[in-house]
């Protein structure tokens, strides 16, 4: 079975896409320094009177990863999207994402309690997969 290179960046960065979206889903922030008070958070909890920082690194992660996983269905149903320009496109949203995702995990009060998960080091490693798939594909040769 032959899969091509376009689908292949597609498939890996649909398949991070939903990873991270799971991980995202875990109790992985705390707003609060009191360590007495168990306020934890996912990175879905928006707008609760939290860290303002925190939830807006999370809201642009959300969105890139969001417009990833759109783009990537997109291109691995119309035949019409080509391999490079989505190469490069995916390599430029996953270096957002993992800006973002290093900015999050480096915020006070992240994962200051809570570390059986360490959800948002996950998140940055998957999005350092997420490069490494996009980038690997543009210098992999055809045999011919």
């Amino acid at each position: 079975m032959f899969i091509s290179k376009k689908r292949l960046i597609a498939l890996s960065s649909i398949i991070i896409s939903v990873i991270i979206f799971a991980f995202l889903g875990t109790a992985c922030y705390r707003y609060t320094g009191f360590i007495t008070k168990g306020d934890f958070y996912s990175g879905y909890d928006f707008g609760f009177g939290g860290n303002v920082i925190i939830e807006s690194f999370n809201i642009i992660l959300v969105t890139i990863c969001a417009i990833l996983l759109a783009l990537n269905l997109l291109a691995f149903f119309v035949e019409k999207v080509s391999e490079k320009p989505l190469a490069i496109t995916n390599l430029v949203l996953w270096v957002l994402a993992l800006a973002f995702a290093i900015c999050a995990m480096c915020a006070k009060y992240v994962n200051e309690s809570y570390n059986p998960t360490v959800s948002i080091t996950f998140v940055m490693l998957l999005t350092i997969v997420g490069i490494i798939s996009s980038f690997a594909p543009l210098f992999i040769q055809d045999k011919d």
